[in-house]
């Protein structure tokens, strides 16, 4: 009898994984608690296919004070493809990973776990990757778990000379009037300040994915990796790094240490570009640095000296809102 009982309570233990929707995140057991072993589990949405046929790994951040924040990234996104950090590929074609000790596993101190209210979860490899997923954490306490009511209390934090700022998501279903709608009036924050803004908005579903943009156009969009998801919270505190722009993404020759862009958007001056891993390196252009004719001129160095750059004419490309242009530099001779 006993044995039939624990046979029973591990079936439930992963009933939510079974019934979880494709392309939704489930965590086991329920409530997840930071002081126990967690079980992510993801069943991809058709559109995946590439999960079933390459490896998958992933890319987790924690979340501390409900902030809404990403701290404590287990692995920088370009070395996180090890198989420490890879996705066991389950008979029925979901995806499972396992953190037996999430103070082992990030390396917290005391005070740091008792700090931690989530976790933000990216499933990846080289070529493909998924939006981030909210993963909410409990300490153990009732009080961690307020009951979800549909009202949400959106602050974000944005860049200087912001003028209005609204929340863009999925707001219903596909199709409805507000789902993905951008500067909708009736998810418009206010300004409390400079670089602040704040709002209470109702109806909102629990399992909402959203952004922040500053305009009715596509490009007028905060530019990060993937969607924010609430997760069941009723209150949020944002950061908005710079508003949706052009990325410039280039692949130089191996044992290059450092790149530079100089181009019209910074009146030719010099700007550091980030290392995205295997040679790769990226760099974003503010659409208020384009000018009114939204033709960028620019040229890629490997130090920041007019003699130190790529061969040849300047490069040229017409801006086209919410972009990326991949760029290559065979040599630097």
């Amino acid at each position: 009898m006993k044995r039939f009982i624990t046979l029973i309570a591990a079936m439930l233990a992963f009933m939510p994984a079974a019934f979880a929707s494709q392309g939704e995140l489930v965590v086991t057991p329920q409530p997840a608690l930071v002081t126990s072993s967690i079980t992510l589990n993801y069943d991809p949405l058709p559109q995946q296919q590439w999960m079933a046929s390459q490896d998958v790994y992933l890319y987790v951040c924690l979340e501390m004070d409900g902030n809404g924040e990403w701290v404590k990234e287990k692995a920088e996104w370009s070395l996180c493809n090890k198989p420490e950090y890879k996705w066991i590929k389950n008979a029925d074609g979901s995806l499972s990973y396992t953190i037996n000790n999430l103070q082992t596993y990030f390396k917290l101190n005391a005070e740091e776990m008792g700090r931690v209210t989530g976790m933000f979860v990216i499933l990846k490899n080289d070529k493909f990757q998924t939006t981030d997923k909210y993963v909410r954490l409990s300490q153990g306490h009732v009080s961690d778990l307020p009951k979800f009511n549909g009202t949400v209390r959106f602050s974000v934090k944005v860049p200087a000379g912001t003028r209005q700022v609204y929340v863009a998501g999925t707001f219903g279903k596909e199709g409805d009037p507000l789902y993905w709608e951008h500067a909708a009036p009736e998810l418009q924050l206010k300004k409390v300040d400079a670089t602040h803004f704040e709002g209470v908005i109702e109806n909102v579903p629990a399992n909402l994915e959203y952004l922040y943009v500053w305009g009715p156009r596509i490009d007028q969009t905060e530019f990060r990796m993937g969607h924010r998801p609430l997760g069941g919270r009723s209150s949020v505190h944002d950061i908005v790094e710079y508003w949706g722009d052009m990325t410039l993404s280039v692949n130089v020759p191996k044992g290059t240490t450092e790149v530079y862009v100089s181009g019209s958007f910074n009146n030719w001056g010099f700007s550091q570009m980030m290392d995205a891993g295997n040679n790769n390196w990226i760099y974003h252009v503010p659409p208020t640095a384009l000018g009114g004719s939204e033709t960028v001129e620019y040229k890629y160095y490997f130090n920041n000296a007019k003699d130190a750059g790529e061969q040849g004419e300047n490069r040229k490309v017409q801006f086209e809102g919410f972009s990326t242009q991949y760029d290559d530099v065979k040599s630097w001779k």
